[in-house]
């Protein structure tokens, strides 16, 4: 299956400006700051692909390297088989950017004449573009504001326009950053509807989402990256994700009464890697309890807790969301 997107060893790096002493110190030395090492990623045509990662990861340098909007210091990244260095405006043509970038619109103009605005810049016809910005306004539930100035606009609206100006000239390839960030429940579902079922499996288009949200990833996406420090640490699917980094089990229990001495003497078990209270002001002791993976561990835990005066009203093992594993994985790469 061709790619949509491939990268091989792409670098970016960042001039750092010196400080007066280094400037005398140190006049032709040059000081770097390293925001992508070696990136290798591959994405499937018609793939909906995560970036995740801590804040100050690349993420967002990788997808403006990508989207020719800054250029690699090495190695090679290509959309649609066009190396960005040497085809930006043929890639430009491609894809579409949804940002969350206030300064990128026109405050003095309306939400619908900031849209014509910049449909013209992409060559739209007027009918085109007409027809485009209802459909984008309606589904964007803005029609009643769409002629109100943008500079009135709430948050949640903002980033609802800068979602439409990133549809607006129906792109092969669409990179979306933090596109949840600011917009209720029921806009983000519908957000998250339309991604998926409309752009993804109807319409085929490559969708690459750049987000925070982990409870969006495992729901929306086929394969993920986790970037940390400039470097891809692993890309995958979720589920292998989980594999790769789940060494323990969760239990969620349940215990009769509340007896403070009892939650002590579980707390201090060789068994128990992780212990948290999940309910502190309930009569029922509900914990969750990581322990280390053993064909006999949960019966010895289960035994102990017992030997130690605990009355079981319950017990499950829970599984581990990606948002659970989120800070082991960046802790071990």
């Amino acid at each position: 299956m061709p790619y949509s997107i491939e990268t091989y060893n792409l670098t970016k790096k960042f001039p750092v400006i010196k400080r007066y002493r280094d400037l005398l110190a140190h006049p032709f030395k040059r000081k770097e700051i390293t925001a992508l090492q070696n990136v290798n990623v591959r994405v499937e045509q018609g793939e909906l692909f995560a970036l995740i990662g801590p804040n100050g990861a690349g993420k967002t340098t990788l997808i403006k390297t990508l989207c020719t909007l800054i250029l690699p210091t090495s190695g090679e990244a290509f959309v649609n088989g066009l190396e960005v260095s040497s085809h930006g405006k043929r890639i430009r043509k491609l894809i579409g950017y949804v940002v969350d970038d206030e300064r990128s619109f026109y405050w003095r103009l309306s939400g619908k004449q900031n849209l014509y605005f910049f449909a013209k810049l992409n060559n739209l016809s007027t009918k085109a573009a007409e027809q485009k910005i209802k459909t984008l306004l309606h589904f964007m539930e803005l029609t009643p504001d769409a002629d109100r100035l943008f500079k009135d606009y709430s948050t949640g609206m903002r980033q609802k326009l800068a979602i439409a100006r990133g549809l607006l000239t129906d792109p092969e390839i669409i990179f979306m950053d933090e596109p949840t960030n600011g917009l209720d429940p029921a806009t983000a579902q519908n957000l998250k509807t339309l991604v998926k079922d409309q752009l993804v499996k109807s319409e085929g288009k490559t969708v690459i989402l750049a987000t925070h949200n982990l409870q969006d990833v495992e729901e929306l996406c086929d394969r993920i990256a986790l970037i940390n420090k400039g470097e891809i640490k692993f890309s995958g699917t979720v589920e292998n994700i989980k594999k790769k980094f789940k060494h323990h089990k969760i239990y969620a229990i349940r215990l009769k009464g509340h007896n403070k001495e009892l939650l002590d003497r579980i707390q201090k078990m060789s068994l128990i890697k992780k212990f948290n209270l999940t309910n502190p002001l309930s009569d029922i002791i509900e914990l969750e309890l990581e322990i280390t993976e053993g064909s006999n561990n949960v019966t010895r835990m289960v035994k102990e807790i017992i030997d130690q005066g605990g009355e079981l009203l319950s017990l499950y093992e829970k599984d581990s969301s990606l948002r659970d594993l989120f800070s082991r994985i960046i802790d071990n790469t």
